[in-house]
């Protein structure tokens, strides 16, 4: 061989590593990413979030109503009591009247309460939409994303088999 063919080969040589450590460069690139969109998995988070937050807003709502629920009984119970005309002492009345007062603003502020946590519950109940309706349409632009990057990924193994081959025969 001469020094002419020798040089020759140590170019195509340097030119074939050349080529594989940008091949090798870009198949990495495509494998990291092929790993995971950071986007997706923020999304995927939020998600998760926000469900456990709807999930904590629709207890506290049926807490709420619950105990609404129980104050309406006691009121019931006690107005029956009031007005049903069992009890006839005058300071059991007074005492029974002041009872069923007391029950009525407990009520009012166990409404009102009730209708917080209700519109709270709606509002975590649309950002639980939205975190839903935004992961599924970044999963299904993902699924697209990623299926492209497999195949690049494919081409580029193939082509770092060819380059390594042709490596091998230098």
């Amino acid at each position: 061989m001469s020094t002419t063919q020798i040089a020759a080969a140590l170019f195509q040589l340097q030119q074939l590593d050349l080529e594989l450590e940008r091949l090798v460069a870009e198949l990495q690139s495509v494998v990291n990413s092929l790993e995971g969109s950071s986007k997706l998995q923020k999304l995927r988070a939020e998600h998760d979030l926000a469900q456990q937050q709807l999930r904590a807003g629709l207890q506290a709502q049926k807490e709420a109503e619950w105990v609404l629920e129980e104050l309406n009984n006691r009121l019931s119970a006690q107005e029956q009591r009031l007005y049903g005309g069992a009890v006839t002492n005058p300071k059991e009345l007074s005492a029974l009247q002041q009872e069923v007062q007391r029950l009525r603003a407990q009520q009012s502020r166990q409404e009102e309460t009730a209708l917080e946590v209700m519109d709270s519950a709606e509002s975590l109940q649309e950002m639980a939409r939205q975190k839903a309706e935004e992961l599924e349409q970044e999963e299904k632009t993902w699924g697209e994303e990623s299926a492209s990057l497999r195949a690049r990924r494919d081409q580029l193994e193939v082509r770092q088999q060819e380059l390594q081959g042709r490596r091998a025969q230098l």
